[in-house]
């Protein structure tokens, strides 16, 4: 979807577009906000990324590609958990409107992000990954019945993403509509099902906003160019019994917007930004 230049300007979805969203991430189980972050935000940004990866890289490069990690088992993709620091979290990225309009409607208002980190396609992969959801079962082999939606997952591409550079995979129209126990670990192969099913991959320009249900079906794929292909990846969850991992100084949440601090309430606040791991 392209957003009007009205509501590109204004900072906020219009009433007809917001039901629509809802409804496609409902029945397909994503939506695709097409270039919404302006480029030099994304530019700066990306390179801010890098200064952090490369040397994260060369220090546990040998840990972090090991086949045995399963998470990069042949597929160069690297997740890296951001430190809560300018300019990752800037409210365009923890708070965009576009993005809070769509959870509170879903998740409703009282609810939280959880998840503060990257992943990235790294080039010289050689396999795409295993069709997989990013959640599991919640009562495992006991619940045959689809269950209300519990987390959003937010990506926010860096880069152009294209054919050649590791795009996202997605198998939309259902995946996240299963009963509970399909995501159990006993369910059926996915990657099995997913050979005789119909996948797209994500295209998007940089500083577009993906929104999924994060029960979706999908994979990583190879980055076949010699640049890096990150995206920011965000969750945003129900509220409910919840910890959290995120550390963020007193200062910085005090500088925050109401809605970023309401989202971020039960962070690990008045503690010292972590340091980037993976």
């Amino acid at each position: 979807m392209k957003l009007s230049p009205k509501e590109l300007k204004e900072g906020k979805l219009s009433p007809e577009t917001l039901e629509l969203a809802v409804q496609l991430i409902k029945v397909n189980g994503y939506v695709l906000f097409e270039e919404v972050l302006p480029r030099a935000q994304v530019d700066a940004l990306f390179n801010s990324y890098v200064a952090l990866l490369d040397p994260y890289l060369e220090k546990h490069r040998e840990e972090i590609l090991n086949p045995k990690n399963g998470f990069n088992d042949g597929t160069n993709h690297v997740r890296l958990y951001l430190p809560f620091d300018k300019p990752f979290c800037d409210e365009a990225i923890i708070a965009n409107p576009f993005v809070t309009d769509i959870v509170d409607h879903m998740l409703g208002e009282d609810c939280l992000m959880t998840y503060f980190a990257t992943n990235t396609s790294m080039p010289g992969g050689k396999n795409a990954q295993p069709v997989h959801s990013d959640t599991s079962s919640r009562f495992g082999d006991r619940c045959a019945v689809n269950l209300p939606i519990a987390n959003l997952i937010v990506n926010y591409p860096l880069v152009d993403v294209n054919e050649n550079n590791g795009p996202m995979e997605i198998w939309p129209g259902g995946t996240h509509l299963h009963p509970d126990n399909w995501y159990a670990s006993t369910a059926f192969s996915k990657p099995k099902l997913a050979e005789h099913m119909h996948g797209i991959k994500m295209l998007m320009p940089a500083g577009s906003i993906l929104i999924r249900d994060d029960r979706v079906w999908h994979r990583g794929t190879p980055n076949r160019s010699d640049k890096h292909r990150p995206n920011v990846a965000l969750i945003y969850s129900a509220n409910g019994p919840y910890t959290g991992t995120i550390q963020i100084p007193q200062k910085t949440y005090d500088q925050l917007s109401e809605k970023a601090q309401r989202l971020l309430r039960k962070e690990k606040i008045g503690f010292p930004v972590s340091e980037p791991k993976h």
